[in-house]
């Protein structure tokens, strides 16, 4: 089983989240599998530069599940992570990068809305 990190950055209360391009099409936080000698939180950060062009700071795990179907099967670690600078760009991966608020998240979703609630609240503390 692969591990991969998800980054559930905040900025002004909005959440970063890209439309996958390929399985699971869905809309989720940006992030993806770690390369060797990395650690998860520069996984995090790394990825989420690469999909959307934003240099955030991976905080602390929120969440993680695992996820199976018929391509893979992965242990998914999410973290919650500031915002530092930069403006969106949509990389090959994705159809769209948008940020959003909690109550205008985009269907179909992963993980789950209380996830991102639990990404703002935690920001909030933080900052």
């Amino acid at each position: 089983m692969q591990t991969a990190g998800l980054g559930i950055v905040i900025k002004e209360n909005k959440i970063l989240l890209v439309h996958r391009k390929w399985h699971p099409m869905i809309w989720g936080p940006p992030g993806g599998f770690s390369d060797p000698g990395e650690t998860i939180e520069e996984t995090v950060c790394r990825e989420v530069f690469e999909e959307t062009g934003i240099e955030c700071r991976a905080l602390e795990e929120i969440h993680h599940f695992t996820y199976e179907d018929q391509y893979s099967h992965s242990y998914i670690r999410v973290y919650a992570c500031e915002y530092i600078s930069g403006e969106i760009q949509c990389s090959f991966e994705s159809t769209e990068v948008k940020w959003f608020t909690i109550d205008t998240l985009p269907k179909p979703l992963s993980p789950e809305k209380e996830v991102f609630q639990k990404a703002i609240e935690m920001i909030k503390q933080t900052i």
